[in-house]
């Protein structure tokens, strides 16, 4: 073997070692994000969504979910769809803070942000997440489980979803068309 041969596979070795040093370092900084809700969704009995005074109560009577205190409008089914697949689905993506003192800088604190709250049948609390949507990252949300200090960042901007309006949530019944009498 000639002196050429030998120092080309001494660096080749040496460049497959600092590739998979470098690849093993990289994926330590993977984080694998986890939904926030995992469990059955046909548990869910009540949701309470509320920001600052407003508040809504959607309750489930059977398969149907009505607007507590709000007999006229009828709960669109796309947004209770789009409530199970896009917010119960959205992950927690990265650790942003475990410091309360910055809670109102990512809108999570208990006045800024955006309660979400979910129950069961027995009234028992599944689920309580408060949403901020605080700064330039319109594709992210920042989110925090109530009584805890640590602060995530989402992979999907569903702050959307979480409105305290009923016409939101509902829509006025369609009227069916009367005959016209015919004189």
């Amino acid at each position: 073997m000639t002196k050429s041969l030998k120092y080309s596979l001494i660096a080749l070795f040496a460049i497959v070692i600092l590739f998979s040093i470098n690849r093993s370092s990289q994926n330590s900084y993977k984080f694998d994000g986890k939904s926030i809700y995992t469990e059955n969704s046909d548990l869910i009995n009540r949701i309470i969504i509320s920001e600052d005074k407003q508040q809504i109560e959607l309750t489930k009577l059977d398969s149907t979910w009505f607007i507590t205190g709000n007999d006229s409008l009828i709960v669109n089914d796309n947004k209770i769809e789009n409530l199970y697949e896009k917010l119960l689905k959205v992950e927690q993506e990265m650790l942003i803070t475990s410091k309360e003192e910055k809670w109102s800088r990512f809108g999570v604190d208990d006045s800024l942000g955006k309660h979400f709250i979910l129950y069961n049948e027995e009234d028992n609390e599944l689920l309580h997440y408060i949403f901020g949507n605080s700064g330039q990252d319109y594709q992210h949300n920042y989110i925090r489980k109530n009584k805890a200090n640590d602060v995530y960042r989402t992979n999907d901007n569903v702050f959307f979803l979480l409105n305290t309006s009923d016409s939101y949530w509902g829509s006025l019944p369609i009227k069916e068309e009367l005959p016209v009498p015919v004189d």
